[in-house]
């Protein structure tokens, strides 16, 4: 015969299997739909196709996100989640400042090469005039850490001395998302005016070196002759 457990054991709390299908539902539909919303835009995404693709059905959607709005905000935000996480994973408050720089560059530059979706879902939303960005809590919220990181990184190459003391948070970022953001948003266009294919792996290996030297020759001061 098999012991009782004791009187005094209490069981691991586990997430029930609904829980867990629940939560593998909500997030298959919003995969399909940050595929949707990227390849057809919001005017253009339908949702008998997100619910097609996900194995779901249009009232489990309406269930979960309310809306095509919030399906569409939801979308947004978790996109921008990704690579705001994957920045939070640099080592920028303790790493030599110029190493720190060129990795957030590298990563910045991969991913928006990379992911499938991404710059098409800022594109679209551009093209709307970020009317659900603007709406949006979570998207600045999740930039905070970004900003912070930025600033300890340029307070401490200014502290000492490697990099120029003009530059600010804000302007950085903004230079580093312009240079690697422009091969991927007009890829295609580009691809016509130079005959080039532009997300060849070879390209992209010279692309990324020349962001990268672009970035640290404006910010880091020059070595005196």
């Amino acid at each position: 015969m098999s012991s009782a457990p004791p009187e005094d054991a209490v069981p691991s709390p586990a997430r029930t299997p609904g829980k867990r299908n629940a939560a593998a539902t909500r997030q298959r539909i919003l995969d399909v739909a940050k595929a949707e919303f990227a390849e057809h835009g919001f005017s253009g995404s339908r949702i008998e196709r997100i619910a097609a693709g996900a194995s779901a059905n249009v009232g489990m959607i309406y269930h979960y996100f309310g809306n095509k709005d919030e399906l569409y905000l939801a979308a947004l935000e978790a996109s921008y989640k990704i690579i705001r996480d994957r920045e939070q994973t640099l080592d920028i408050a303790h790493a030599d400042p110029r190493e720190a720089l060129k990795a957030l560059v590298e990563l910045t530059f991969d991913f928006l090469s990379t992911d499938p979706h991404f710059v098409r879902l800022i594109m679209n939303e551009n093209l709307m005039m970020g009317r659900t960005a603007q709406r949006s809590a979570t998207i600045p919220h999740l930039t905070r850490p970004l900003l912070e990181q930025l600033r300890t990184l340029l307070a401490r190459g200014q502290k000492e001395k490697i990099f120029h003391r003009e530059m600010d948070a804000e302007n950085l970022y903004i230079s580093i998302l312009g240079l690697c953001f422009i091969h991927v948003s007009n890829r295609y266009t580009l691809g016509s005016m130079f005959q080039r294919d532009f997300a060849a792996p070879d390209w992209l290996a010279r692309r990324k070196a020349i962001v990268v030297d672009v970035v640290t020759r404006s910010i880091v001061v020059a070595p005196a002759r």
